[in-house]
Order: C-alpha cells, then structure tokens, then sequence
C-alpha cells in the first residue's frame, strides 16, 4: 500500500497548522528537538517504563507488535547479507541500529537481543538511567545517550527506528532531516507515528485519554499529528523513499494490537536511503 492513500476519513480534510515544508538547508537547528515541558512529562513515567501492568502497558502491548514488524523489515532489506542468515536471535547481528526517542529501552533491548548493536538516544536522563540500568540487568551492551538528535552529530547506522516521536517534537522538519542524515547509504529509516484527521482525534485523544483512560490526559496533541502524505514529503526531501506502510489497529476489549491496511489512526512507514 502506498503510504499517501489515507491521510483522511470521507470529506474532511483537516491540515496540521505547525508543519511548514521550507527548502532544506544545510545547517542544524540550534534548539533541542523537544520541548521542556514534553521532556519533564517523560522524566516523570520514568520509573514505569518496565512495569507492563502500569501506565506503560500501551507500549509494552505495542511492542509486541512493532518488534516482528521492525525485524521482518530489517531482514528484508537486507536479506542479501550474510548475516542475515543467523540464527532468530540473532537475525540482527552486524547491523547499527539508533534509536530514537528510546524511553527506557523497550525496543532497544528486542533489538539488541536480536544481535544488532544498539544505540538509543531520549532527553529524558531519567529514562537514560533506567534503560541503563535495565540493560546491565540484562546482560545486553547499548548505548545510551541522553539528549535527542542532535546528540548523535555526523555518525550514520544501518538503520534508524523514529517510533512514536515526531508527534511531540517542536521543529518536525528540521527533527527529521537529522534523523534522516543518521541513515547510512542503503540504510533504512522507520517512522511510527499517528495520522492527523477526525478519526485519530475521536481514537487517540477522546478514546484513548478520556473515556478508557489508556493514556494519561495531554500524552498527545493532535495538533502535532502527522499524516502519511505529509511524512512521505519530509522523507523524500531527504533522499528516503518509502517503500511500504501498514497501519496500527487495537481491540478495546483485549488490548490486542495488530498490523492492518487502515492508515487512519496509528501507522507506520518503512523508507530506504538509495543516495
């Protein structure tokens, strides 16, 4: 499925006011990509990322979704590596991988224990030290940087995972420029993120902040959303094509998550540097 095909649901057409697509420059941006106020929110959940029962569970539920999703599209890719002939827990190993926006390691750890060698990346330096902590608990070797993007500076990873971020930076162009420079040649990058229609805004914020209460009231601005069409632009402005898509659906009565076709809400995009 083309990743432009559901930016919206029937006739309302609903554009994201922030995003401004201006020519590309060269220079970095000399703020940091999130806010403060977004940072010390995260700081906050600190001490609850690893509990899977608490007010992390959407993303451990989600987890074990994207992680075969991640996996299978890393393989893919690079299916013609000698390495990728290994063993499943190994399926990864001699590929860098960064993490963006890693919390307190929950995709780090699955992919690291999947052989690849993990860089993770948050601002929150309490989440840092958790992740930090975790790893160490489990015998995995990542590293963890506190600070966001700009931290990482001119090294570049066979993959970059920019899961369920753009949708509380402040700068998303200049955010995903910088990711898309951490992308080797032949590389790939794989945003997650939520689609920006009436739809997402009646899931997302309405359902999932305020009637099941999944999320705690302000995880999210719909303002901030991103649509698939919108995300494609800023990829191929930087030498990424996308290549494939799949959206996010979950069951309200057994918090099951699932891969489907539907764009509308939650989605994901795979995209191959060819520079």
């Amino acid at each position: 499925m083309h990743p432009t095909q559901q930016d919206g649901v029937g006739e309302i057409n609903l554009e994201r006011p922030s995003i401004v697509l201006s020519p590309m420059t060269a220079t970095l941006p000399k703020t940091e990509s999130m806010s403060a106020f977004e940072v010390d929110r995260f700081n906050r959940l600190a001490e609850t990322w690893w509990d899977s029962a608490g007010v992390m569970w959407p993303l451990h539920k989600l987890n074990l979704l994207r992680v075969p999703f991640v996996a299978h599209a890393i393989k893919e890719h690079f299916g013609g590596m000698a390495d990728r002939e290994n063993s499943e827990s190994q399926g990864l190993k001699g590929l860098t991988i960064l993490d963006i926006g890693c919390g307190a390691g929950l995709l780090s750890e699955a992919m690291a224990a999947q052989g690849a060698t993990v860089t993770g990346v948050d601002p929150a330096g309490r989440s840092i030290a958790i992740a930090r902590q975790h790893a160490a608990a489990s015998h995995l070797d990542i590293e963890y940087i506190e600070g966001s993007i700009e931290q990482v500076g001119a090294r570049t990873f066979d993959v970059v995972l920019n899961m369920e971020v753009i949708e509380h930076v402040e700068d998303l162009e200049g955010f995903m420029r910088l990711c898309s420079q951490a992308v080797a040649p032949g590389g790939l990058e794989i945003v997650a993120t939520l689609n920006r229609n009436l739809k997402s805004f009646l899931f997302a914020i309405i359902g999932a902040e305020y009637v099941l209460r999944w999320l705690p009231r302000g995880t999210h601005d719909w303002r901030k959303f991103v649509t698939p069409t919108e995300l494609s632009v800023l990829l191929r402005k930087s030498n990424l094509e996308p290549l494939n898509s799949a959206g996010v659906a979950v069951n309200p009565l057994t918090r099951a998550y699932r891969v489907v076709e539907d764009l509308s809400v939650n989605y994901m995009i795979v995209a191959a540097r060819h520079d």
